[in-house]
């Protein structure tokens, strides 16, 4: 039911996200970057199989032990039910926020969502692919009687719910203000300037950093910087969700002591043995002279990763209808097929050479040719028309075949 519920909020989304990027146009506010915008759109997609995996899965081996251990009975037909299941699922995702910023393993799983450096609608589609202990914080309502349905769907709609408060351009809300998360509570919590850094975790209602001391007015003397304190520099989506987790692997590899390999990963978000900071220092940034990563790159290049999210969209939307009950084959085949366009163009956003992309196009014909026996007609015709496409698309972008870093590429249409 979630997926549903989210599937279909999916064009409420998009048409949001187009009246705030006209009005940012017309307003010349800056809100907005193709590359970052693309980096945000493209890591909501890829997370959307990775969450239903580690979450649904992970609730649904929590609930084979719980089974028969519940405190009440919640009956889904009851309208106060959901409303106490709505409030309870909040409460804990207060925590799992909370704890999402306090440790560096659980960091490692949210801080994508944080690495934008702007701060419009796409953000609050940019999720992470690797909280993989995310269900662990709905085991008590899991316990206290709570069907998963239930849980699962309140998860939904608090989700639907945090998308409006990410923009720039609603200003205070007056009553709401103290008890609702609003855009300008929630503009503070992706601050990284020291006032409000973890300030704010609240999903839906403020109450919760209110009552146990996280909570942070935006203040006009402190305007917010987007962003964090180590930044990811990439508009790779893979690279995106591994990169903290590759540092931590590396700072483990390195320490000389077997207790800070071993509980580096529980520690506090940002600490690292003493070794490895003398081997390997990370400075941390001056916010007096913050400039936002943003390589410059050829139009063609611009027009390729605007269409590039045009293609994916809807084929996500396919994949995640039909991913339920898929062999593990149709879903890995599915997932590289979706993935790889958006990790090689990405690159591309970065300045960095269209080889791969165009290697990526070459190998999925004969890998899609080689599938035919395991896809149904129906995915057959998505995935060959959507590389097809995909195909024609670069042609049109490129022509032949010219890689970014020779002479001819770089042209006076690179736009700033």
């Amino acid at each position: 039911m979630t997926v549903d519920i989210l599937l279909m909020a999916v064009p409420l989304f998009l048409a949001l996200i187009i009246i705030e990027l006209i009005i940012d146009w017309r307003r010349k506010t800056g809100y907005y970057r193709l590359n970052d915008a693309y980096s945000s759109l493209v890591l909501g997609m890829v997370s959307r199989t990775s969450q239903l995996l580690f979450y649904v899965s992970g609730l649904t081996l929590a609930m084979a032990f719980i089974d028969g251990w519940q405190l009440l009975t919640f009956s889904p037909d009851n309208p106060w039910h959901w409303a106490l299941a709505f409030v309870l699922y909040d409460f804990t995702y207060y925590w799992k926020h909370r704890f999402g910023h306090t440790y560096n393993i659980l960091w490692a799983g949210h801080l994508v969502h944080h690495q934008s450096e702007d701060f419009n609608l796409t953000t609050a589609l940019r999720q992470s692919s690797t909280g993989v202990f995310d269900w662990i914080f709905s085991i008590p309502m899991l316990l206290l009687g709570i069907p998963i349905e239930m849980l699962v769907t309140s998860a939904a709609f608090n989700l639907i719910y945090q998308f409006w408060v990410h923009t720039q351009l609603i200003d205070k809300c007056g009553w709401m203000e103290r008890w609702f998360v609003t855009p300008s509570h929630h503009r503070v919590h992706h601050g990284q300037n020291d006032l409000y850094i973890d300030k704010n975790h609240g999903g839906v209602f403020i109450i919760w950093d209110k009552l146990f001391g996280t909570f942070q007015a935006e203040l006009e003397s402190e305007p917010v910087i987007y962003g964090v304190s180590r930044a990811s520099n990439t508009f790779d989506p893979i690279t995106a969700n591994l990169q903290f987790w590759g540092w931590m692997l590396k700072d483990a590899w390195y320490a000389k002591s077997w207790w800070d390999k071993l509980t580096l990963w529980f520690r506090p978000t940002g600490w690292r043995p003493r070794d490895v900071e003398a081997l390997f220092p990370v400075a941390k940034r001056n916010l007096a002279e913050f400039s936002k990563f943003d390589p410059k790159v050829d139009v063609a290049t611009q027009r390729y990763g605007f269409l590039q999210l045009i293609m994916a969209i809807p084929v996500m939307v396919y994949y995640v209808l039909h991913f339920p009950g898929l062999e593990v084959t149709l879903v890995l085949l599915g997932f590289v097929a979706i993935t790889m366009p958006l990790v090689t163009t990405g690159r591309m956003l970065e300045g960095k050479s269209r080889k791969p992309e165009l290697v990526r196009l070459v190998l999925m014909w004969p890998l899609i040719a080689l599938c035919l026996s395991l896809m149904a007609t129906s995915s057959m015709l998505v995935f060959g028309g959507y590389l097809l496409v995909n195909s024609f698309v670069y042609f049109l972008c490129f022509g032949l075949y010219r890689d970014v870093h020779s002479p001819e590429a770089h042209s006076d249409e690179s736009v700033a």
